[in-house]
């Protein structure tokens, strides 16, 4: 499944969260249009000093109390004499700089999230921006870094019916997909080949570097998870602790229903809940109210003043993104409520809301690659008719991701699992009932990484550090901060 990977961090839904492989439905194809050329030097202001006395990035004050500059980093490693882009920075100087223990790198999820954004977020605990420079970067292809903004929006492909198993709605949705693959893949030719997540752990290194820090600090949530443990295989001895929330499975193909089955549970939750809630508006039968809606909006979507109406594919979205977080599923019923009174606005505010969390044409660029994905259509479509069976209100998702990046305009790049890893011990965290990040996920990595512990939240919602349970924070401060693992099978 290729639901999004972001963080829901008090509030800040920082995400990703449903497989926004976008595609081109029920439009017509857009102009061509040029590619975007990529810089051939870095663009650059007076450095600062590095504490070895090399040059360092030129910090200036940005976005109230942080400091921002840019790192030069190759396009293509492979030709590190080649074009560059500048990585943005962003960084929180330790309010205690005297007892500063060195820098903490931070990524929110995604792939399409801003560690900038994170970081101006102000969610981490004081113990630790008192004792860290916390630092958040853009990876290549995100927000300041050369954000990625194909021709074709990333709600074309919902503005219909992706639906496994009706060929009607399956041929519609493939043709969609072939659209924006060719328009995206025609204004970023020189770029999409370089956006994996292998490059971004590069880009990581650089920013360590230019900082002058020997080590780093990592902290990292959902997709973030992916960039810490590429970091871990190609950098081990460059870290000296390392964090990660929500964990990403790298050694799952792309298609694969675990996540829409993770989200099906928690939809299961939301209704369980729900069903023991007075005030809750859809209490009689919540499940029952979405298919009631589903099936309306799959006959004629419901209209809504100002935007595209509220469709099949859009409701599949509205409905992922509050389940991201138990404090949002009182919207969710509220919205269901009013769809099934007519009113498709809400929902359709709520699948609006996902689109904008995040850059959805960077989330299938860095996908696509990432991942080993079939090439035949075929195996596309019966792949997503089985998770139809498994998990029928997110299958959508699986199907346009699926046909998104079987034809994505650049060579897969799968990446491998972390294996002999030789840095300092890693703190993983799972949450029981996370809908994004199936547990099973956090369970897997710590049994492949000899040393590491696995702090377990019997809970609900996506990834848990900095989202107020006192057992979880200062379990990973008192890592962060001391070295200290907690004790096997620690649960909170």
């Amino acid at each position: 499944m290729a639901q999004r990977h972001g963080a829901v961090l008090r509030g800040l839904l920082v995400v990703g969260a449903a497989a926004l492989v976008l595609s081109g439905c029920a439009r017509a194809p857009e102009p061509a249009v040029p590619p975007i050329p990529l810089s051939s030097s870095a663009p650059v202001a007076a450095p600062s000093p590095r504490p070895d006395g090399g040059p360092g990035p030129a910090f200036t004050p940005c976005r109230g109390d942080l400091e921002c500059a840019t790192v030069p980093v190759p396009v293509d490693y492979a030709n590190p004499a080649g074009p560059t882009i500048p990585i943005a920075i962003a960084r929180r100087p330790a309010a205690n700089p005297a007892a500063k223990l060195g820098v903490l790198l931070v990524n929110p999820g995604g792939p399409g999230g801003s560690g900038i954004e994170l970081v101006q977020a102000g969610v981490l605990p004081r113990e630790v921006t008192d004792r860290f420079d916390v630092i958040g970067f853009d990876p290549r292809g995100v927000g300041d870094s050369t954000g990625l903004q194909c021709p074709l929006g990333p709600e074309t492909p919902y503005l219909a019916d992706p639906d496994p198993g009706d060929p009607a709605d399956e041929a519609a949705t493939n043709d969609a997909v072939d659209r924006y693959d060719a328009a995206c893949g025609q204004r970023y030719r020189d770029l999409l080949p370089h956006l994996g997540t292998r490059n971004v752990a590069r880009d990581m290194d650089r920013i360590r570097e230019a900082l002058g820090e020997e080590r780093i600090n990592y902290l990292g949530f959902s997709y973030g998870t992916s960039i810490g443990q590429t970091y871990a295989q190609l950098f081990p001895t460059r870290l000296r602790a390392i964090v990660l929330d929500g964990v990403v499975d790298v050694t799952k193909p792309g298609l694969d229903s675990a996540q829409a089955e993770s989200f099906e549970n928690s939809l299961r939750q939301f209704d369980a809940a729900c069903r023991t809630d007075p005030t809750c508006p859809v209490r009689a039968d919540p499940i029952g109210t979405l298919d009631r809606v589903r099936a309306r909006v799959t006959a004629a979507p419901l209209p809504v003043a100002g935007t595209s109406p509220l469709s099949a594919g859009l409701l599949e979205i509205g409905v992922v993104y509050p389940l991201y977080s138990q404090d949002s599923w009182p919207q969710l019923a509220q919205a269901l409520a009013a769809a099934d009174r007519g009113d498709g606005a809400p929902l359709r505010s709520l699948a609006t809301a996902y689109f904008r969390g995040s850059n959805s044409d960077t989330y299938n660029a860095v996908t696509c690659l990432d991942n080993a994905w079939p090439t035949e259509d075929e195996q596309v479509l019966a792949a997503a008719r089985v998770t139809e069976s498994r998990a029928p209100h997110f299958s959508g998702n699986v199907l346009v991701s699926g046909l998104t990046c079987s034809d994505w305009p650049a060579p897969q790049q799968p990446l491998t699992p972390l294996e002999n890893y030789a840095g300092p011990p890693m703190l993983i965290l799972g949450t029981t009932n996370d809908p994004a990040t199936p547990y099973q996920n956090s369970v897997a990595l710590s049994r492949r990484v000899p040393g590491s512990a696995l702090l377990t939240y019997r809970g609900e919602g996506h990834t848990v550090y900095t989202n107020g349970v006192p057992c979880v924070d200062d379990t990973v401060n008192r890592y962060l901060l001391d070295g200290v693992l907690p004790p096997p099978n620690t649960t909170c």
